[in-house]
């Protein structure tokens, strides 16, 4: 009896210890199931993490770097620089030349130099489309394009207009050789302009008293909210003829005797389209860029001009309205403009 009660106290020990081993199995089996779960979930959110910071990390540089990209110009980094044939190179100006427009001499003036000291091209080709705008600033690309003329003689140089070449851009246009224009351009209008508003009558209509302090008795000519004087209106024409001596020399001098018409029609402020132009002898004739290239003997054209940004291209509705906008901001200052 008491052998087959240890046989038996024997057999419940084993199962027991059994019983116990197969639940520390089933313990640690769990436990290590929890811990491969947490180590997956620490994958995973490390790799999460990871990735979101790469995605802050893109956003933010193409925040920064696209519109930088755009403004060097995207084609330049995309477009292959290098061509199976000969090339020339070209700079566009287009829209209101003005120095806070993205016609600007500053702009062009550095373009120009970069197309000139090409050295594999075969000339170069200044495509405008453009209004007018600053006599100053068209002055100034005016005069480089003739001192880069001067230091590369070797370069032919060719103007192509397409919807307008008036004013200061047909000011910038006779500093080349050769200038053509389409059929349809608006061409000419040599005269200068300067307008404002006379709001006197305005405010005291409304009992409004205006109160400037000034040093010099001249220091408010022109103000929009006082009569106009007859020596501010004298003033005022004397500018002009000056600014409209210095254009008309400007066109004598690019042109010389292929000029047809005379001094009272030419130099009125008058604009005609291309043909009339070409009658006129302000342009040499009708062509467009792909008739150029032919002349020049070239098949490509690698563009030196940089890229208006996209802040521009959103703020501008076209070259009427920057027109517009370069008159309306700047009152009473002398515009190239038809």
């Amino acid at each position: 009896m008491t052998q087959k009660h240890e046989d038996n106290s024997e057999h419940t020990q084993r199962t027991l210890t059994t019983a116990v081993g197969e639940l520390s199995e089933v313990v640690r089996t769990v436990m290590e199931s929890q811990q491969s779960q947490l180590r997956t979930q620490e994958k995973m959110q490390r790799r999460d993490i990871r990735w979101r910071n790469i995605r802050t990390a893109l956003i933010a540089i193409s925040i920064v770097a696209g519109p930088l990209i755009y403004s060097i110009g995207i084609q330049r980094v995309l477009a292959p620089q290098k061509f199976t044939g000969d090339y020339a190179a070209m700079v566009r100006i287009q829209g209101t030349i003005d120095a806070n427009q993205r016609a600007n001499a500053q702009k062009v003036t550095r373009e120009l130099q970069l197309a000139f000291e090409d050295p594999k091209a075969k000339g170069v080709v200044i495509l405008i489309n453009s209004p007018g705008g600053s006599p100053v600033q068209s002055s100034i690309i005016h005069d480089r394009i003739q001192q880069l003329r001067n230091a590369h003689p070797e370069k032919e140089v060719r103007v192509v207009a397409e919807d307008m070449l008036t004013s200061g851009a047909y000011f910038i246009a006779v500093a080349a050789p050769k200038v053509c224009v389409d059929r349809s351009t608006m061409t000419g209008s040599i005269g200068v302009v300067m307008s404002g508003w006379g709001l006197d009558k305005v405010i005291g209509r409304f009992n409004v008293e205006r109160r400037v302090f000034t040093a010099g008795t001249n220091k408010v000519r022109l103000d929009a909210f006082q009569p106009l004087r007859k020596e501010d209106e004298q003033k005022a024409s004397e500018l002009l003829a000056a600014i409209h001596d210095h254009f008309i020399d400007v066109v004598k001098s690019g042109r010389g005797d292929r000029l047809k018409g005379s001094d009272e029609v030419l130099f009125s402020g008058d604009y005609w389209t291309g043909d009339k132009a070409a009658e006129l002898g302000l342009v040499d004739g009708l062509c467009n860029v792909s008739d150029v290239l032919d002349d020049l003997g070239v098949k490509h054209v690698k563009d030196y001009t940089q890229p208006a940004s996209i802040f521009s291209k959103l703020s501008t509705f076209g070259v009427l309205a920057e027109q517009l906008l370069a008159v309306e901001q700047s009152p009473y200052q002398p515009m190239l403009l038809p």
